[in-house]
């Protein structure tokens, strides 16, 4: 999540391609400034990511983030309302302190990679935000070169949550899967890290493995040769954020993420990232 992905919907016919290739260029440099140059931001995620089963689960959450130093408070709404999570930079061994809001009806310290915590999940706690999708980015435009921007295009402009926002997308035809055989000492999550993948991902290609670290050295799986096949995005013309980012596989909707009701650098104490907040039940 969350750090999280790029751009969707191709329809060449409203500019030329030099055009595209101007205005898309402009767009993503604006948006990675935007998402470079952030200290705060709360907001209100609502996600929807299609599931092992290959149905569609929403979830909703209550995210506090603050980049220097790196902390993230999440309450969840829906499901498991109550539950909290805090990860706050170089405290408690890197550790995720969880207030699940029912049994084990205890305060839990867990990696952020926990499979507790990433079974139902796309993305971990750390890639809450905006970095993942400017990784992504910068990656992508390496991989594919010169011709990067010319599956950019823009294709609407759009008021969401009374915020006036460019619609773009990345449509990526070559897009396909191919085979990778497993080293020593890799694991699903680390072969994703490797490739710009998202874990989970492989997951859904390869039924049969059944958890992150269930490989073996030799292993052959399916893997896609980029990210997504397809990702649009609602860029606030504002904040120049992406606050909405729906990202398409050869399947189809893989995921979708809405930062509703987004604040950019809202003044948030550092009391809000300690687990002895007032508010908080840790």
């Amino acid at each position: 999540m969350i750090r999280f992905f790029l751009t969707l919907i191709l329809f060449s016919g409203m500019m030329t391609a030099s055009a595209q290739d101007t205005s898309g260029r402009k767009i993503l440099n604006k948006m990675t400034a935007a998402g470079l140059s952030l200290h705060s931001s709360k907001f209100i995620l609502h996600s929807t990511e299609r599931m092992r089963n290959g149905q569609l689960r929403e979830s909703e959450m209550l995210v506090k983030i603050q980049n220097h130093p790196l902390n993230y408070y999440v309450y969840c709404i829906n499901p498991s309302p109550g539950a909290e999570a805090l990860w706050r930079e170089k405290t408690i061994g890197e550790r995720l302190l969880i207030n699940p809001n029912g049994f084990p009806y205890i305060t839990l310290k867990l990696s952020p990679s926990h499979p507790l915590l990433r079974k139902e999940s796309h993305h971990s706690i750390l890639e809450l935000g905006f970095d993942y999708l400017i990784d992504l980015v910068e990656y992508y435009e390496k991989k594919i070169g010169p011709d990067f921007y010319k599956y950019i295009s823009v294709t609407d402009t759009i008021v969401w949550e009374k915020r006036s926002c460019i619609v773009m997308s990345f449509d990526y035809p070559l897009y396909n899967y191919e085979t990778y055989t497993v080293r020593i000492g890799e694991t699903i999550s680390s072969i994703a890290a490797t490739l710009h993948l998202n874990d989970f991902s492989l997951l859904l290609l390869n039924p049969n493995v059944k958890s992150y670290d269930a490989v073996k050295p030799g292993q052959v799986i399916r893997v896609p040769n980029l990210y997504c096949k397809k990702i649009v995005l609602y860029v606030d013309r504002s904040s120049w954020l992406p606050l909405v980012q729906e990202v398409y596989d050869g399947s189809g909707l893989y995921e979708k993420y809405e930062f509703r009701s987004y604040l950019q650098n809202p003044p948030l104490s550092p009391d809000e990232f300690s687990p002895d907040y007032p508010k908080y039940k840790f």
